[in-house]
């Protein structure tokens, strides 16, 4: 009984919001529309790219940004402007070697290149103290 009272009742508001929303179909087309879009470049405008990456990776806590912000009170680098949204890191203080294999070879067979200067680096003397102390090999 009680079932069939509610399946009545739904039905009936139902068949009358049907009837309501076909009688208006420009307001239901177009309100849900403008909403989705004011909403949307609301949300899109808040998004800020982070361009520093030791913001995102380490701690806030951490010993790394210490060691940054001293390392960036001693020795000052000169920034442009014209900064790239591709460099994730701080410029200056880094060195790359890249390895390519030949057409077909391994790319282990120039380990002993590589390792020869990782050797070098750590061997390095710059006043006093040896390259093991300031860099992180």
């Amino acid at each position: 009984m009680l079932r069939q009272v509610i399946h009545r009742g739904l039905r009936s508001f139902c068949h009358q919001l049907g009837l309501f929303v076909s009688r208006h179909p420009v307001f239901f087309l177009t309100v849900p529309a403008v909403l989705t879009i004011i909403f949307g470049f609301s949300v899109v405008n808040r998004f800020q790219p982070e361009m520093d990456l030791e913001l995102l990776v380490a701690p806030s806590h951490s010993l790394a940004k210490i060691e940054r912000s001293l390392a960036n009170s001693l020795f000052p680098l000169d920034r442009s402007k014209s900064h790239l949204y591709s460099d994730l890191h701080t410029p200056g203080r880094y060195g790359r070697v890249i390895l390519l294999a030949k057409p077909g070879g391994n790319i282990l067979h120039q380990a002993e290149g590589l390792l020869q200067i990782h050797r070098t680096v750590l061997e390095m003397k710059v006043g006093g103290y040896f390259s093991k102390t300031w860099t992180a090999a």
